[in-house]
């Protein structure tokens, strides 16, 4: 296996006799290696801080002239020197990761660091979700970041625990690589079935999901998270009607030794014992042209939900382990290839939701249901830059399996099992290739933007049975389904400064999608068999108007469309009717979903003050929804039409240089607004899982302690309110309505970070968004609590 031999070779490579000494130099080397073109200094000083992997704030705009071109490798200050030279700014760093300009109040000199007060400004991460670099709270675009030391602070490990800190933001809770993420009260749904994801992962420039949970990659060796809400079909295409959320990985550096090692152990109360363990090591194997960066990792984490019918205790335990590399190559001065491979297995021994009847870590079902998730994936990806503009391509290829199985006791006798113990097992795969190219002009000029070229072709593949036990009785219903799916796609977007302040921006996609399902029902009364296909093309346009009105103060007005392709329904025992009231269609129509927002982004008090604002509509035509029949067999369903209202707000102050606060709200009003009456006849149905408020607060508080580390105490409270697991809105599926806390204490040296994390202090028991098992959804009442009071304490280490 590659990532056997891979971490056997980085083990021979770190363990020799030249490497310590030079790994320890490097942790304390000021360096770093840059490759700017010559171009105005705002997009200079954007390129910096986005190869020094430093955040960026103050008065970019201020910055007179042209910045020269860097190349090699140089400290940060004297790469600032050398930008900011004659530029009448200077700058500050309230921290070693942080710069932010200042502009000069007399005759310009040479730049060098301000002696004066302590500086307190709040940098930005530098971001690229929009094909090009740029800050978030410069961009007209409801975007948030998490930076990669954001995340190790704060022991955030996946997706799921940045709910707390991003407004808007649903993971559903049925446990390790079977979430679904949701944006800004978008929701089809906790189940996942035909339909494509409502909001578009990535991992780097590459998508890593089609119809399929969160894969759930653990959060190791990240440089950032970028959170882009509202459709993104221009630029991201299919399956990005709530947003994009694209994962940025620490690049390897070409010139430095370094490697790192996490050890951690965790205690939950009601449960066991949990450890983790995670090693990172950097390797440059050509001096400044060629690096290796690796990094692996495992975790197990004991359960907490009793099954009283089997005698069980702690069943839903899981383990997750992985190995992710790049190898990076400088080809030329401006040229980057970098090949990147990710592996990563989770397995869950048992589902996690408890039954209302005997308490919310409790249940009686006959069957053990344990999940599994591998994900493995590949990618090439070229990059160039110069004086003409930034160039992109990648191709990748996704291989992910997963598989579940369900207990589906209760519904044995209609399938002539009568009352014995049964299971429904359900394998499906997924085989993605995607390549890839943009180009982007240069910004200098009033008319500026990219152009872009998509195309992806792959299968998927879903294997289902239902049978009694033991393992190996024969199948009282299965299916053998494999989907082909074909997309090409050519899109553009211009931006025109109309004045230095104003600007207005178009896009457009053009896309053809094809597809085909070959399916067969097998029962022992026969079999069926279905192949359909089909094909759509069509547009997905954007508009957006943006204008600084104001130092510090951007105010934008957009509207932009998202859309998701259509698909057959295939699942159903021999006899089912299809296209009837109330049954499942044969074929279910492409959704669309149309969103108008206006929004502002606020910079005060010499960058201390960072909030942005938006108020948005969003109009969605036939509701894409994963549904399961009383008999637990799946189909997608045209629901209907809805709409969602709202203002979502984000904010972080920094109170001085020791204490610096976070919030962040989402006020919304989800609505089914045309119902499809083939699906339902109720007339209170509402977008499932959608809490009408949601917030969070934060505090961040550090400092140096005589003795030598930092002591940093973190705290953060979420509140998310109530809503219904499905549609019809059935006080039976009523879950929210509950505070989640966490909280984080560490002490920190430049060589290691002692930490104690404590989540759920308060054990709440709250039924949380998760569905549980398709089988028991009209017959039981589901609990799924999150996770209850967890300790958790970690070593970090670096060399």
């Amino acid at each position: 296996m590659w990532a056997a031999a891979l971490s056997a070779g980085l083990a021979g490579l770190a363990g020799s006799s030249e490497a310590a000494p030079r790994l320890l130099a490097g942790r304390l080397s000021p360096v770093v290696r840059v490759q700017i073109a010559a171009k105005p200094l705002h997009a200079a000083l954007i390129d910096f801080a986005l190869q020094a992997e430093l955040s960026l704030g103050g008065d970019l705009d201020a910055c007179r002239g042209q910045a020269p071109a860097l190349s090699g490798r140089l400290s940060v200050g004297a790469a600032l020197d050398r930008l900011l030279a004659g530029s009448g700014c200077s700058y500050s760093q309230p921290d070693p990761r942080t710069i932010i300009i200042h502009r000069l109040a007399a005759t310009p000199r040479p730049a060098k660091p301000a002696p004066a007060a302590t500086p307190l400004g709040l940098g930005e991460v530098v971001i690229t979700a929009q094909r090009y670099p740029n800050l978030p709270g410069r961009t007209p675009y409801a975007i948030s970041v998490v930076s990669g030391g954001a995340l190790e602070r704060e022991a955030v490990t996946s997706l799921y625990d940045l709910t707390s800190q991003v407004a808007g933001m649903t993971v559903t809770n049925l446990g390790p690589g079977r979430d679904k993420v949701l944006l800004r009260g978008l929701s089809d749904g906790a189940f996942t079935g035909q339909t494509q994801s409502m909001v578009a992962l990535y991992l780097d420039d590459v998508p890593i999901t089609y119809s399929a949970p969160d894969p759930d990659l653990r959060l190791a060796d990240v440089e950032r998270v970028e959170i882009m809400r509202g459709p993104q079909g221009t630029l991201y295409g299919g399956g990005s009607l709530g947003g994009v959320m694209r994962i940025a990985t620490r690049k390897p550096d070409l010139d430095r030794y370094q490697a790192s090692v996490l050890a951690g152990l965790g205690w939950t109360q009601g449960g066991g014992r949990g450890d983790e363990l995670e090693a990172m090591v950097n390797l440059p194997l050509l001096h400044g042209r060629v690096a290796l960066r690796t990094v692996a990792y495992r975790e197990t984490q004991d359960g907490y939900i009793d099954n009283r019918a089997l005698g069980l205790r702690r069943i839903n335990g899981f383990e997750r382990a992985g190995v992710r590399a790049s190898l990076r190559a400088a080809l030329t001065p401006g040229w980057t290839l970098t090949l990147g491979l990710t592996q990563q297995w989770i397995d869950n021994d048992d589902t996690q939701y408890g039954l209302q009847r005997l308490g919310p870590k409790q249940r009686d079902t006959f069957v053990r249901e344990p999940h599994d998730n591998d994900f493995d994936h590949v990618s090439l990806t070229l990059t160039g830059e110069g004086g003409w503009g930034r160039l992109t391509g990648s191709v990748s290829q996704l291989a992910h399996d997963f598989a579940s199985r369900y207990d589906a006791t209760s519904v044995s006798s209609i399938y002539g099992l009568g009352d014995a113990a049964s299971a429904f097992d359900e394998n499906k795969g997924i085989d993605l290739t995607v390549a890839e190219v943009t180009y982007a002009t240069p910004g200098e000029h009033r008319l500026h933007g990219l152009v872009g070229a998509f195309a992806s072709t792959g299968s998927i593949r879903l294997n289902t049975s239902l049978h009694a036990l033991p393992a190996g009785s024969p199948a009282a219903y299965a299916e053998r389904r494999r989907d082909t799916i074909r997309e090409i796609a050519l899109y553009g977007e211009m931006t025109f400064d109309a004045t230095p302040r104003l600007s207005a921006t178009a896009g457009l996609r053009w896309f053809d999608f094809r597809f085909g399902t070959d399916a067969t029902i097998t029962q022992p009364a026969g079999l069926r068999q279905t192949r359909p296909s089909a094909e759509a093309a069509g547009f997905s346009p954007k508009v957006l108007v943006s204008y600084d009105a104001k130092p510090g103060l951007l105010l934008y007005a957009q509207a932009a469309e998202g859309y998701r392709p259509g698909g057959f329904n295939t699942a159903g025992r021999i006899g089912q009717v299809f296209d009837a009231p109330e049954t499942p269609p044969r074929r279910y129509q492409a959704d669309e979903l149309w969103n108008y927002e206006l929004g502002v982004k606020l910079r005060a008090f010499d960058d201390r003050l960072q909030g942005r604002a938006a108020v948005f509509f969003a109009d969605w035509e036939s509701v894409q929804s994963d549904q399961y029949l009383a008999d637990g067999a799946a189909y997608t369903a045209n629901i209907g039409n809805g709409a969602n209202r709202g203002i979502e707000a984000e904010a972080a102050f920094r109170v001085n240089e020791r204490l610096d606060l976070r919030a962040a709200a989402l006020l919304n009003d989800p609505e089914v607004t045309k119902l499809n009456p083939a699906f339902s006849t109720r007339k209170d149905a509402s977008l499932p899982g959608v809490s009408r408020a949601s917030a969070s607060l934060g505090f961040d508080y550090h400092r140096e302690l005589a003795i030598g580390p930092t002591l940093r105490l973190q705290g953060q409270a979420s509140y998310v309110g109530g809503s219904y697991l499905t549609f019809e809105a059935d006080p039976a599926h009523e879950m929210g309505e509950y505070l989640g806390l966490r909280g984080v204490a560490s002490l920190t040296t430049p060589g290691w970070t002692l930490a104690a994390t404590l989540d759920n202090p308060l054990n709440s028991h709250a039924n949380s968004f998760s569905f549980g098992n398709p089988f028991l959804i009209t017959r039981d009442q589901i609990v799924t609590p999150p996770r209850p009071r967890t300790l958790n304490v970690r070593l970090t280490a670096r060399f």
